[in-house]
């Protein structure tokens, strides 16, 4: 005896069924945004590296150049009236110093321009090049700080203040406040 079965019922015929279950749709969705969340984790992080790996380039390049300059003139450029990055609770400023206007000078210097010397501007021209005007900020577009003795040593180092464009001597900060401010900053006599 012969059984018929009706031909649009899916348990009894054995056919594949139309469509997805919702469990397995949510499984899609959830491997899915797994892969989303990896692909943007290690964009964001080899955007960060490359920002990093920029400014440590423009950091070296002005030490290059500041280097050129102490052989050129057997001392170490030198920036009147810009105090330091040490936080002066009498200053309106939150720093003792324009970090802008102190590239700027840092720059002139290294170019030779002011005071006008020759012998600066054939020993640095190699390292600055034309469009040194960038070497005076970051990759994160803040301007750096130039520090004749605050470097490893007592040496010379560039500093620029990271992601969180914050050097970390601001007003009102406690000392755990500005440690966790300095751990982003990038040094030219580091490789962190």
């Amino acid at each position: 005896m012969r059984v018929r079965h009706n031909k649009h019922d899916v348990r009894a015929t054995g056919r594949a069924r139309r469509g997805f279950t919702l469990v397995e749709l949510m499984l899609v969705m959830f491997i899915l945004s797994v892969l989303v969340a990896l692909t943007v984790g290690v964009s964001w992080y080899v955007i960060e590296q490359g920002r990093k790996t920029e400014t440590l380039n423009n950091q070296r390049r002005l030490m290059a150049a500041v280097d050129a300059y102490r052989k050129a003139t057997n001392k170490l450029p030198y920036i009147r009236n810009t105090g330091d990055v040490d936080y002066n609770p009498n200053s309106s400023r939150p720093y003792d110093y324009d970090p802008d206007d102190h590239m700027t000078r840092l720059l002139k210097l290294l170019r030779g321009e002011y005071p006008r010397d020759n012998a600066v501007y054939e020993a640095t021209k190699a390292m600055l090049g034309e469009g040194a005007g960038s070497l005076t900020s970051d990759a994160y577009g803040n301007s750096m700080v130039f520090l004749s003795n605050k470097g490893v040593g007592g040496n010379p180092v560039v500093i620029s203040a990271g992601p969180d464009g914050v050097l970390g001597y601001e007003r009102n900060l406690t000392e755990q406040q500005r440690q966790q401010y300095k751990k982003d900053n990038v040094y030219s006599d580091t490789s962190n």
